[in-house]
């Protein structure tokens, strides 16, 4: 009988998958990944939006109870990071990993 596996990679092959995908976001031509980020800062500022309307759009509900608001604010904002991943746009925030990964001198 064997372990079930996590599905975790050991450092070593995790940071050469980092480095594999860097080498391919990094040679996207810059119109692609200009867009593509700008796409998903539009997605994940929309899940923000979404989530602040329903925190503050019902003041009734939060008044009645105040942790509703909270609660439907934490449900609702991952809605934005979950529509960039499903529609493949893309965040800037990777890139500067990529950029430093690429770096032979550094380690990722």
């Amino acid at each position: 009988m064997t372990a079930a596996s996590s599905g975790a990679l050991p450092p070593a092959q995790a940071a050469q998958n980092v480095l594999e995908t860097g080498y391919h976001h990094l040679s996207e031509a810059a119109q692609l990944t200009f867009f593509k980020n700008i796409f998903g800062g539009l997605l994940l500022s929309a899940g923000g939006l979404l989530s602040l309307i329903l925190q503050t759009g019902s003041p009734g509900l939060t008044q009645s109870n105040p942790g509703i608001g909270q609660v439907l604010q934490g449900i609702t904002f991952p809605i934005g990071l979950v529509l960039v991943y499903f529609v493949g746009a893309e965040l800037f925030t990777g890139y500067p990993m990529y950029v430093q990964c690429q770096q032979p001198e550094k380690r990722c």
